[in-house]
């Protein structure tokens, strides 16, 4: 039984309660039914002793007589006239003695007296007599029906069972093949919901986790996508900050070696002291670059509404310095602009667009901060802006030495602005070059 398969197990337990069910009425109806076939007949007896004593009212003896000899002939109830209604005992008339089953122990009795009234003002007892063995005639028709009674019940049970058990199995076997199909990630696997009931309540609960699994699953996948994203940036940007970091390192290196033996042109010292603290400068900046990069990690799923002064002061504050050396003016003009990006994100973002506008502007130049038509814009002053690619300046191509060597900074932005969907652009001007960020 514990093996079975759910149809066959229901089928055979709705059976089993249905038939010993069927099989306890009809043995409580056998049993009872004697009882009620004689109480029923008793009650038909007294109808019809009713029935003939009232038409025989006021009719004389020999009419009463011969009317009770007929009646007697043609109906299995006796009717005769009590000689002995004085004595107290009942006289059973030749017909009703002979139709009495001698060899039965069960024979039922049953006398109604009735007093009639005849013509001439006299009185005459009349008794109703059933002779038969009602009993024994009661359990022949309840054996005679119970048999059919019994198989048509048994028939029925059988058939509610099979619907019962294919009712309830079709909605477990359409669970079991639509979450076979969930499993495989099946996107238009749904339960259709018939009902408001406990299954259909069942139903609604699959349906529901189902569709929170593939939205958790969805969601995950767009994290991993983020997550490899930001995993080829880290890549792309320390594969060029090797580069970035081993050229002026090695060319520090070569001065310094140089001037240690006073090789040539290296004998002038001073002159080269200053060389080695721009390509230190340069190496300090880069490592500020690498180290920011830190931060990517977070620059994911953590987007917010930023007021960009708040953190622009933040920047501004660290390259004043800077700036005030190469005689460069910083005019902001921005107010509550805001921009959707995180925290960390846009730090980075205008601390390497300002770095890059400070250490690249003209000196005595000017650095425009504002914003206009839903762009901020970050200008910087440069005589030959006409000349410049703007479009190299977002790739990793350092060099020491060399006038077209660029660094990390524009190409970290860049990238950071490419995962947020953020739009950007670098524009030359006639004599000084913008950077415009899209915020709103």
């Amino acid at each position: 039984m514990r093996n079975l398969k759910i149809f066959p197990k229901l089928f055979i337990q709705t059976f089993a309660i249905l038939g010993i069910l069927i099989i306890v009425i009809h043995l409580i109806a056998f049993l009872m039914f004697p009882k009620v076939y004689l109480e029923n007949r008793k009650s038909k007896i007294n109808i019809r002793a009713n029935e003939v004593s009232a038409a025989l009212q006021g009719k004389d003896e020999q009419f009463v007589e011969q009317y009770l000899t007929f009646y007697s002939r043609s109906s299995e109830v006796k009717a005769f006239i009590d000689s002995n209604s004085d004595s107290g005992e009942v006289k059973i008339d030749e017909n009703a003695e002979n139709s009495i089953d001698k060899s039965s122990d069960n024979n039922s009795l049953i006398i109604e007296t009735r007093n009639i009234k005849l013509a001439d003002g006299s009185k005459l007892s009349v008794n109703f007599v059933s002779t038969a063995d009602m009993r024994q005639e009661a359990k022949g028709l309840i054996i005679k029906f119970l048999p059919i009674s019994l198989a048509v019940s048994l028939a029925i049970s059988v058939l509610v069972s099979l619907i019962y058990a294919r009712l309830l199995t079709r909605n477990v076997q359409e669970i079991k093949e639509v979450t076979t199909r969930m499993m495989e990630l099946d996107r238009s696997a749904l339960l259709p919901i018939e009902s408001s009931d406990e299954i259909g309540q069942l139903k609604a609960q699959i349906n529901d986790l189902y569709v929170a699994l593939l939205e958790l699953i969805d969601d995950l996948e767009v994290k991993n996508e983020e997550i490899i994203k930001l995993e080829k940036l880290k890549f792309d940007f320390f594969r060029g900050a090797s580069h970035e970091l081993k050229t002026p390192l090695a060319s520090l290196k070569i001065i310094l070696e140089n001037m240690k033996y006073n090789i040539g042109k290296y004998k002038n010292r001073d002159s080269y002291i200053d060389n080695c603290i721009e390509i230190v400068n340069g190496l300090a900046q880069n490592i500020s670059q690498i180290l920011s990069v830190s931060s990517l990690d977070h620059l994911s799923d953590d987007e917010e509404e930023m007021v960009i002064n708040e953190i622009l002061q933040e920047v501004l504050d660290k390259y004043e310095l800077m700036a005030a050396q190469r005689s460069v003016s910083i005019n902001n003009r921005l107010g509550d602009e805001k921009i959707y990006i995180g925290k960390s994100a846009l730090k980075v973002i205008l601390s390497n667009v300002v770095g890059n506008a400070v250490k690249y502007s003209d000196t005595g130049g000017i650095i425009d901060i504002g914003s206009d038509n839903g762009w901020m814009h970050i200008d910087n002053t440069y005589d030959d802006a006409e000349n410049l690619d703007c479009e190299r300046l977002f790739e990793v191509n350092f060099d020491v030495g060399k006038d077209n060597s660029n660094g990390l900074g524009l190409y970290i932005v860049r990238n950071i602005l490419l995962s947020y969907g953020i739009e950007h652009k670098l524009e030359r001007r006639e004599k000084s070059i913008r950077f415009t960020i899209k915020i709103t």
